[in-house]
C-alpha cells in the first residue's frame, strides 16, 4: 500500500469491496456530533449532521468508533504534544471528533502524546504537508542557527524526539522549523518532495528537477553558503562550519557526531546550494479513548462504557513509540474484535 506498491489503493479497495458486497449503507458528509445514552449510561445511538439537519440514529446493539486521530485539531496538538506547530500529511478530516465524543460519555484517555512524526514541508497553498525524501544523500538537516543536530537517517516515525527540544535559555524550540541543506546533486537527482502518498497525492506534481519549486520560493537557492544563510536567517559562520565538519566526517568515513550510517555519508559539493524549511509532520496520532482487549471503551476506573467500542488510531495501543504500519493491522484486528463483541450485545427494542 506504500508509494512503491503496484496498487497504492489496494488496502482501501479491499475494504471497499467487502462493504459493497454486504450492501452496507455508507453515509458520506454525515458527521456524528454526540452520543445518545440511556439512564444507565449505555450508548444507544448518535446525533449526526446530515444534509444540513441534525438527526438521531438509534443503535440496535452498539457503536464502534473508528474515526481517526486529531492531526488537524490545533487545540489538541497544542495541549497534548510537545513542540509547536505540528502539521500533518494526512486527511484534514482527522480533527479529534472521536476523542471529544468519547469524553462526553466519560471515557478515559490514553497515549495522547503518542505520535508518528517525520520531517516535512508545508506551504499555505495546501492544507496538508508534503513528505520530504531527496533522491540523493548529499544533504543535511540543521537547526535555526545552522547547526546539525541529528542523523538525517533516523527512524522516520520518531523525528518528534529530535525536534521537540526546548531551549531554556532562548525560551523557544530551535529546531521547529529546521532546514534541509543540499547541493546541486541533490537538486538534479530528483524531486525533493514526495507526492505519491498523503492527502496531497494527485493535488500537486513536484517537478523532477525541483526548478518549479525554486521559482515558487519553496526551495531557497544561492551560489554560496553565506548567501543561503542570509536568505534563510541562518548563522553564516555556523552553517559554513557545519558543512565543513560534516564533509570531514565523510572523508573520515564516520559520522562521529550523530552516527549517520556509513553508506549514507555523501559530501556536500561546491555551490549552488539549496535550503528547504522543514516542520514536524504527523503521519498519525495515537491518543484517544482507552479500550480493553474486547475493544470496549473504558471509564477512568476501568469499567466498560456499555455498548461503546473502538478500533484503529483513535485510542491506539501504541504510546511512546509507533511501529511502522501498525495502525493498519491494529484497525483490522480490533475492528474484528469490536464487531464480534458488539454482535453479542442484546437487541434493543
Amino acid at each position: 500500500t506504500g508509494p512503491n506498491s503496484e496498487d497504492e489503493n489496494a488496502f482501501w479497495n479491499f475494504l471497499r469491496t467487502r462493504v459493497e458486497s454486504r450492501n452496507i449503507a455508507v453515509w458520506n458528509r454525515s458527521p456524528a456530533k454526540a452520543f445518545l445514552t440511556d439512564s444507565q449510561g449505555a450508548v444507544i445511538g448518535a446525533i449526526i449532521q446530515k444534509e444540513g439537519k441534525e438527526k438521531a440514529v438509534q443503535a440496535k446493539k452498539g457503536i464502534i468508533l473508528t474515526c481517526g486521530g486529531f492531526e488537524f485539531d490545533e487545540w489538541m496538538k497544542m495541549n497534548y504534544l510537545k513542540g509547536y506547530p505540528y502539521y500533518s500529511l494526512g486527511t484534514p478530516g482527522n480533527t479529534g471528533d472521536g476523542v471529544r465524543m468519547a469524553q462526553q460519555v466519560g471515557a478515559d484517555l490514553w497515549h495522547m502524546s503518542g505520535v508518528s512524526t517525520l520531517l516535512g514541508f508545508k506551504v499555505p497553498e495546501f492544507e496538508a504537508a508534503f513528505m520530504i525524501r531527496p533522491a540523493s544523500n548529499r544533504y543535511i538537516f540543521v537547526d535555526q542557527q545552522g547547526k546539525r543536530f541529528a542523523s538525517e537517517f533516523a527512524d522516520i516515525h520518531a523525528y518528534n524526539f529530535l525536534v521537540d527540544f526546548f531551549d531554556p535559555h532562548s525560551l523557544r524550540y530551535p529546531r521547529i522549523p529546521c532546514f534541509l541543506i543540499g547541493d546541486e546533486a541533490t537538486r538534479q537527482a530528483g524531486p525533493i518532495g514526495v507526492t505519491a502518498i498523503g492527502y496531497n497525492r494527485g493535488r500537486y506534481a513536484w517537478s523532477k528537477d525541483n526548478e518549479k519549486e525554486i521559482r515558487r520560493g519553496w526551495i531557497v537557492a544561492d551560489d554560496t553558503l553565506a548567501g543561503l544563510a542570509q536568505k534563510t536567517g541562518l548563522d553564516r559562520t555556523m552553517l559554513e562550519k557545519t558543512v565543513d565538519q560534516y564533509n570531514q566526517n565523510c572523508q573520515r568515513g564516520e559520522d562521529v557526531e550523530f552516527h549517520r550510517p556509513q553508506d549514507k555519508l555523501a559530501f556536500l559539493g561546491p555551490g549552488p546550494y539549496y535550503a528547504v524549511k522543514l516542520w514536524p509532520c504527523l503521519l498519525n496520532t495515537q491518543g484517544g479513548p482507552r479500550r480493553n482487549a474486547k475493544a470496549q471503551v473504558l471509564y477512568p476506573d476501568g469499567r466498560p462504557i456499555p455498548r461503546l467500542y473502538s478500533a484503529g488510531e483513535l485510542g491506539s495501543l501504541y504510546g511512546l513509540l509507533y511501529q511502522g504500519a501498525g495502525n493498519l493491522g491494529e484497525c483490522l484486528a480490533f475492528g474484528r474484535i469490536a464487531g464480534r463483541e458488539a454482535a453479542k450485545e442484546s437487541l434493543r427494542d
